[in-house]
């Protein structure tokens, strides 16, 4: 594993809890909703690719699919499966899924892929189109701004982690890239939506079918 990507995960897991307690009320329902309106069939299964604490893994089994979440956090899978005993947590890579083929109609990646570099990036994405079946759904999120660094974020975690900032026109490139079709990407602003208490940047949402 990358040392960037090893520095990312440790500091998650000395930061487990804060990382949700700082988030746990962040839910992103307008996306949820739009995301399950893709879904080819409306009963799954969907991959919920780096669930965290599994709070949208729970959110979108609620709206009906079947879902598996995986993340590569051992801390938080142990948070995951304490909260959802009742759902499916596998320990993955989504650089490496072991998934077959076609797996998936829905592959839903919320603020995950922020913390890996392009080339990184664009395997991820490589991979969710594989494991999608033809006209399944995407939703991916990143963090909107220019370059990269490795920093410490005092409102969601204590110890330094990766982050690679992205525009709009750079996410529809690497989905495109990676053979999905017309990306839809949207800017949300992490203050308006949530208010007080939260940060004032911009979020980049975006949706798209393989």
């Amino acid at each position: 594993m990358s040392d960037y990507l090893s520095r990312t995960l440790a500091a998650y897991g000395c930061s487990a809890h804060q990382y949700e307690a700082a988030t746990k009320d962040m839910v992103s329902d307008a996306e949820l909703d739009a995301f399950i309106e893709l879904l080819t069939d409306p009963a799954g299964p969907v991959l919920d690719a780096g669930c965290a604490f599994g709070r949208d893994t729970a959110l979108l089994a609620a709206r009906g699919p079947a879902v598996t979440g995986i993340d590569l956090s051992e801390a938080f899978l142990v948070r995951a499966r304490e909260l959802h005993p009742a759902l499916d947590f596998r320990s993955m890579d989504v650089r490496a899924l072991d998934f077959a083929d076609g797996s998936f109609v829905g592959v839903w990646c919320q603020a995950t892929l922020l913390h890996l570099k392009d080339e990184h990036v664009r395997d991820a994405l490589g991979e969710f189109h594989r494991v999608l079946r033809p006209g399944g759904a995407l939703f991916v999120s990143f963090k909107e701004g220019q370059g990269e660094e490795e920093i410490v974020e005092s409102f969601s975690a204590d110890a330094a982690r990766f982050f690679r900032y992205q525009t709009a026109d750079r996410v529809r490139g690497m989905l495109e890239a990676a053979g999905f079709a017309d990306p839809d990407v949207r800017v949300v602003n992490e203050l308006e939506r949530y208010g007080p208490g939260h940060r004032d940047l911009n979020w980049l949402s975006a949706y798209a079918r393989s």
